[in-house]
C-alpha cells in the first residue's frame, strides 16, 4: 500500500503559495455555489464555512430545539449564540457543535440569555438580508452589536474576522460548554500568552464519549481573559469543570477596528490543536486563508464542468457537488495522531470518520469512485485500519471514530467492495476484504433504533425473521452486502467464502409474498406478516422509515429474479405504476425520514432511491426518463428549503449529480450505471487519470426528457447503461434528446440484466427447522386458558416447558392443547430430522380479573397527558390484552410526553382487588424514560383513594429495557381505578437531549 497524503495540509500550502492573492472570477464556478441550499425545511445542511473533507466546520450555532437544529442552524431562525467549529452536514441525527465563539460590546458575560429575551444574554439577533454564504466563506451583522463576522477555514483551523462598526471595548464569549444534542461533562480554559489561549470540550453524544481540544490565538493582544464557572466569575487564569467559559477582552478599538481569532481543533491532544495550527495558520492572515480555501474549493469542484438549460440548473448542480465533497471527515491531526472508539492511534494514511455509509454507499461513494479515486482508496483504508489497527468492526454509522449504530447493516462493505472491484489502485485489498468479512459474521451491533440485527438468525436462514423490528430492511440490505462480498471473494479467489455469501444474498427471495408483491416480514415460523397500508404504525416497525415501497423493490444484485417472482417485466412494471400512482391516505404519525412523494414513492428516504431506474430493468427505459426528470424538477430547487429531505452527508445530493448527468450506480459493485434522463446539456469529467469523459445531451430542453438514442465515442450505442471502464477510459457519450417516448433500450440485449423465468430459479431451502406458534392470541385469562401449538411441517415435532426453562429434545412432547390455569411462561422448540432445531417460542400468559370482565369492560378514559404519535388516541392498547415488547415500534405501547399519564379505568362492576399492573419501556437513546412514579388510586369513581405507590430512583446512564409493575396493595373493593403515571420530568445532564421532555411509554394495564 503506498503512503498517502496525510490529507492537504501540504497541498493546502501549496494553494496558498500559488494562490495568496486569489480572487474569485465573477464567472468562477464558486459562483454557482449557495451553501444556503437544504438549511430551511428539513434539509439539514449548515451554511458556515468548511473546506473540502476537512476537520472543521465553522458555522453559525444555536441550541438544539428539535429535529430541525440538528446542524446548529434553521433558516428559520432570527437569534445567533454563536460560531462553533464542528458540525454535521445534513444528517437526521444531531452532534457536535463544538467550541462556540461570539463577539459583542457592552457589559461582558458568558450567560447566553434565551433567544425570545437575547438582551438577557450574549446572543445577538440577525437578518438574512445580512447574510451571505458560500464555498469556504460565511458572513453575517450581527445586529444587537453592530458587528459584521466573517468565517472562513483551513482543514484543521478555523478563521474568524469582526469587524466592530463602534468605538470602545469589544469582547469574545469562549463556550467549550456549547453542544448540539450533547452531554457535557469537563471543560478547561487556559490563557497562554496575551494572544493565545487553550482549552478542552469533553462529551458524550452521537460521537461516543470524546474530547476536542483547541488552540486559537487573538490578532491583538487581550485587555482582560476572564474566566466563569457555572455562571460565576472567578479569577483564575485557567480552570476546568463541568462549565467553564470566559470572555476575551479588547479595550479602545476604533470604529471600524477588525479583530481575527485562529482556532485549531484536535480530537487528540493539545498538543495535536497546536500543531494543527503550527502547520496551517501560523503567520495566516484572514484574507489568506480564505484565498486558499477558495482556491482549493474552485480546484475541487472543477473536476467537473457543466452547461446547463436554465441558469438556476448550474447552482443546483454546483451546490450539489459542494455538498458531496465536505464528507467523510478528516480526523487525523497533521501528526498522524487520531482517536477511534476512544482509543488514540497513529497513521501513514488520512484517518477520515462521519460515515454515514447507510446513506452515501448509494450513490456518494460511487461518485468518489469517478472524480475522488486517490481519497476512495484512503477512505477504504482507513476503513479497513477500523478492523486492522483498531480490531473493531466496520461501522455502521461513524461520527468522529465512534460507531453510534443508529442505522442498520454491515453497509461498510459497499463502498469498499465497490472500489475493490473497480480497481482503484492503492487499496490493501486482502485487509479490506478481511474488514468486510467480520462485519458480515459480526453479531454484536445493535441499532438502538430498529431493534437487534437479527444476525444470528440472519446466517442460518439468509433473512431476519420477522419478529424482529424491520426485518425486511435488515434482510434486503444485507443480502445486497453479502453479493458484494461475494464478488470481491470470487476476485481474490476465495471459492468457499464466495458460495456462503451468494448464497446469503438470496435470501430476501423467502420474503416475496405473490398476492401482494410486496416484500413482507416471515416470522420463525414461517409465516407472513401481512401489512396495513393504510396506518403507518405497521409497516415503521418492519421497514426503516416505514418504506415497504423502496425495500419491496430493493434487490439491485437480483433484479431480473424480483422481476421473474413478478410474473416478468410486464407484471413488474404494472407493480411500480402500482407505487408511483397510489396516492391512497395513510393515517397515523408518518416516519420524519421519507418525504418527497410521487404516489408512495418517497425520494426523501435514500432506500427509494433506485427506484426510478427499474423501469429500464423491465424494459420500459422511457418510464424512467419520466421519472428521473419529474424528480429533479420537483425535489431539487435552488431555495434555502430545495432538498426534500435530510441531505444526509452528501448522498441527497450525489442522487442528483449522476441523475443530471444522464446515468446511475443502481447496484455499486457491478460496474455499471444505469441511463436515466440528463438535465444538463453537458458535463466534462476531469479525471485523475488524465483523461476526460464528457457528455452531451443534444436538442435538450424542457419538455425534451425522452432518449432517442445515443453514441458512444463516435459509435451507436444502444445498451441502456454503460460501464465504469467506459468512463474512465474517456470520451464522449452523446444523448440526442426528443419530446415523446421512443424505442430505446427496449430490446433485452440492451438491459442492465439479462431476464429470467420463475421456473428457472432455485429453491431457497429452509435449513432450520420452523418454530413453533400458537393460534391463541390471548395472553390474559380469568380461569383457565387452552393454549394449542402448530408448527408448518409435517415432519417436526414439538417439546415444551412451563417453568420458562429451555426446552430440548428431552422436554414434554406437545400432542394436544395446553390447559393452564394459573400465569405460566410457555416456551416450545421444534425438531426435525436433518434440520437445526428451531428458535424458542415464548410467551407469557397471565391470569387476570380482567380478563374475565363483563362485555365491553374494561372502559378506559384519559384524564391527564394526551397519547403522542405512538398508540390509539384514546389509550386503547393499554387494555387490548397485549403486551408490549422491548421494541419501542412494535405497535403495542402507547407513549406520553412532559404531562402526567392519567386514566380511569371502569371494571363494569365492584371486584374485591389486591394488585394492579402495568409495563413501561426505557429506551434512553431514542428518549424514553422510565415514569418518575406510579401511583394507584381505586373508589367509586368520584371518591378515590391512594392505595398504592411506586417510585423509580433516577437512571444514571443509557438504558434499554422492559419493566414490569406490579402495585399490591391490601384487598379492597371497588369498581373503579385510576392510574397516575408520573413523567420523568426535563432530561437528565447526562443526556443529550437535557431539559427537555422525554416520552413515557406504557403497556397493558390489568388487575387482579
Amino acid at each position: 500500500m503506498k503512503k498517502m497524503r496525510l490529507l492537504n495540509t501540504g497541498f493546502y500550502l501549496l494553494i496558498l503559495v500559488v494562490f495568496g492573492a486569489f480572487k474569485p472570477a465573477s464567472d468562477s464556478v464558486l459562483d454557482y455555489v449557495d451553501p444556503m441550499i437544504g438549511t430551511d425545511g428539513i434539509g439539514h445542511t449548515f451554511p458556515g464555512a468548511t473546506t473540502p473533507f476537512g476537520m472543521v466546520q465553522l458555522s453559525p450555532s444555536n441550541d438544539f430545539k428539535s429535529w430541525n437544529w440538528c446542524s446548529g442552524y434553521h433558516y428559520s431562525d432570527e437569534v445567533l449564540k454563536g460560531f462553533a467549529h464542528t458540525h454535521i452536514s445534513g444528517a437526521g441525527l444531531a452532534a457536535l457543535g463544538d467550541i462556540l465563539m461570539m463577539p459583542m460590546t457592552g457589559e461582558a458575560t458568558t450567560n447566553p440569555g434565551t433567544e425570545e429575551n437575547p438582551e438577557s444574554g450574549y446572543r445577538s439577533r440577525f437578518t438574512h438580508d445580512k447574510e451571505s454564504a458560500a464555498a469556504g466563506y460565511y458572513q453575517v451583522e450581527l445586529l444587537d452589536y453592530d458587528i459584521n463576522v466573517e468565517l472562513t477555514t483551513s482543514p484543521r483551523v478555523g478563521f474568524h474576522r469582526y469587524t466592530f462598526q463602534n468605538a470602545g471595548t469589544a469582547h469574545v464569549v469562549i463556550d467549550p460548554t456549547h453542544h448540539i444534542m450533547e452531554t457535557i461533562f469537563d471543560t478547561e480554559i487556559e490563557q497562554l500568552s496575551s494572544t493565545t489561549i487553550r482549552g478542552l470540550k469533553e462529551s458524550e453524544g452521537e460521537g461516543g464519549r470524546r474530547k476536542v481540544y483547541f488552540y486559537a490565538e487573538f490578532s491583538r493582544p487581550l485587555s482582560a481573559l476572564k474566566l466563569s464557572r457555572d455562571g460565576q466569575w472567578i479569577s483564575d487564569t485557567k480552570a476546568n469543570g463541568e462549565d467553564i467559559r470566559a470572555v476575551a477582552s479588547f479595550n479602545d478599538l476604533e470604529a471600524g477596528a477588525q479583530l481575527s481569532v485562529k482556532v485549531a481543533i484536535s480530537n487528540v491532544s493539545y498538543e495535536g490543536a497546536e500543531a494543527n495550527f503550527m502547520a496551517e495558520a501560523q503567520d495566516l492572515q484572514f484574507d489568506q486563508a480564505l484565498a486558499a480555501t477558495q482556491a482549493l474549493w474552485k480546484k475541487q469542484l472543477g473536476s467537473i464542468e457543466v452547461d446547463v438549460v436554465e441558469e438556476e440548473d448550474k447552482t443546483v448542480f454546483f451546490t450539489a457537488l459542494y455538498h458531496a465533497f465536505i464528507s467523510p471527515n478528516i480526523i487525523s491531526d497533521v501528526t498522524g495522531e487520531y482517536i477511534v472508539e476512544g482509543k488514540k492511534y497513529k497513521t501513514d494514511i488520512p484517518q477520515y470518520s462521519n460515515y454515514s455509509t447507510w446513506d452515501t454507499y448509494r450513490a456518494l461513494h460511487p461518485l468518489f469512485t469517478i472524480i475522488e479515486q486517490e481519497r476512495s482508496a484512503e477512505m477504504v483504508n482507513s476503513l479497513s485500519s477500523r478492523t486492522s489497527v483498531s480490531n473493531v468492526v466496520l461501522p455502521k454509522w461513524e461520527c468522529l471514530g465512534f460507531d453510534n449504530v443508529c442505522m442498520i447493516g454491515y453497509n461498510s462493505v459497499s463502498p469498499m467492495a465497490d472500489a475493490i472491484l473497480k480497481n482503484i489502485p492503492g487499496i490493501n485489498i486482502e485487509e479490506a476484504y478481511e474488514a468486510m468479512k467480520m462485519a458480515a459474521m459480526d453479531e454484536g451491533k445493535h441499532s438502538p433504533n430498529y431493534d437487534v440485527n437479527g444476525m444470528p438468525d440472519y446466517k442460518k436462514i439468509n433473512f431476519v425473521p420477522g419478529e424482529i423490528g424491520c426485518s425486511v430492511s435488515k434482510t434486503v440490505e444485507n443480502n445486497y452486502f453479502d453479493w458484494c462480498l461475494a464478488q470481491v471473494a470470487k476476485q481474490l479467489g476465495k471459492a468457499e467464502d464466495a458460495r456462503l455469501f451468494g448464497e446469503r444474498a438470496l435470501g430476501y427471495r423467502h420474503l416475496y409474498d405473490e398476492n401482494t408483491g410486496y416484500l413482507l416480514p416471515k416470522k420463525s415460523d414461517g409465516i407472513s406478516q401481512p401489512q396495513n397500508l393504510t396506518i403507518w404504525d405497521d409497516i415503521i416497525k418492519n421497514y426503516v422509515s416505514g418504506n415497504i415501497w423502496g425495500y419491496s423493490t430493493y434487490a439491485p444484485h437480483d433484479v431480473s429474479a424480483l422481476m421473474a417472482m413478478h410474473g416478468g417485466p410486464d407484471k413488474f412494471e404494472q407493480f411500480l405504476d402500482m407505487i408511483f400512482q397510489d396516492t391512497t391516505e395513510i393515517v397515523g404519525e408518518q416516519h420524519v425520514d421519507i418525504s418527497g412523494f410521487i404516489g408512495k414513492y418517497g425520494h426523501g428516504d435514500e432506500p427509494s432511491h433506485h427506484m426510478p431506474y427499474l423501469y429500464t430493468y423491465a424494459g420500459k427505459p422511457w418510464k424512467t426518463q419520466e421519472m428521473v426528470h419529474q424528480v429533479m424538477e420537483e425535489f431539487y430547487t435552488a431555495q434555502p428549503d430545495g432538498l426534500i429531505n435530510n441531505e444526509d452527508l452528501g448522498q441527497m445530493s450525489a442522487w442528483y449529480i449522476f441523475s443530471a448527468m444522464g446515468f446511475y450506480p443502481v447496484c455499486p459493485g457491478d460496474l455499471q450505471y444505469v441511463f436515466g434522463s440528463p438535465k444538463l446539456k453537458s458535463a466534462e469529467l476531469k479525471l485523475e487519470n488524465g483523461k476526460t469523459f464528457r457528455m452531451k445531451a443534444n436538442n435538450i430542453a424542457k419538455n425534451n426528457i425522452y432518449i432517442k438514442s445515443l453514441s458512444l465515442n463516435g459509435k451507436p450505442y444502444t445498451k441502456t447503461f454503460i460501464r465504469h471502464e467506459d468512463i474512465m477510459n474517456g470520451g464522449e457519450l452523446v444523448y440526442e434528446m426528443t419530446d415523446k417516448p421512443t424505442l430505446f433500450g427496449t430490446q433485452e440485449a440492451d438491459l442492465p440484466m439479462k431476464w429470467v423465468n420463475a421456473e428457472d430459479l432455485v429453491e431457497q431451502e429452509m435449513k432450520v427447522t420452523y418454530m413453533p406458534f400458537s393460534q391463541q392470541e390471548k395472553q390474559f385469562f380469568a380461569k383457565s386458558l387452552l393454549v394449542d401449538l402448530n408448527v408448518n411441517s409435517d415432519k417436526a415435532e414439538i417439546r415444551y416447558t412451563l417453568d420458562g426453562t429451555e426446552p430440548t429434545e428431552n422436554a414434554a412432547l406437545y400432542k394436544k392443547p395446553i390447559k393452564l390455569t394459573c400465569s405460566a411462561t410457555l416456551k416450545a422448540r421444534a425438531f426435525e430430522t436433518g434440520k437445526l432445531a428451531s428458535k424458542v417460542f415464548e410467551r407469557d400468559y397471565i391470569q387476570s380479573k380482567s380478563a374475565g370482565l363483563a362485555a365491553g369492560y374494561p372502559k378506559i378514559t384519559l384524564l391527564g397527558a394526551k397519547v403522542d404519535s405512538y398508540g390509539d388516541e384514546q389509550g386503547l392498547n393499554l387494555i387490548n390484552g397485549k403486551r408490549g415488547t422491548p421494541v419501542f415500534a412494535d405497535g403495542l405501547w402507547t407513549g406520553f410526553t412532559k404531562d402526567d399519564f392519567v386514566a380511569l379505568i371502569d371494571l363494569g362492576e365492584e371486584l374485591s382487588l389486591t394488585e394492579v399492573s402495568l409495563g413501561t419501556l426505557t429506551n434512553t437513546g431514542v428518549w424514553i424514560f422510565p415514569p418518575k412514579s406510579v401511583k394507584i388510586y381505586i373508589g367509586n369513581g368520584e371518591n378515590m383513594a391512594l392505595v398504592a405507590t411506586k417510585t423509580l430512583n433516577p437512571l444514571p446512564a443509557h438504558e434499554v429495557k422492559r419493566l414490569q409493575h406490579d402495585l399490591k396493595f391490601s384487598k379492597q373493593k371497588a369498581r373503579y381505578v385510576k392510574v397516575v403515571v408520573e413523567n420523568y420530568g426535563p432530561l437528565p445532564t447526562w443526556h443529550g437531549g437535557t431539559g427537555k421532555y422525554p416520552f413515557v411509554f406504557l403497556d397493558e394495564i390489568y388487575v387482579n
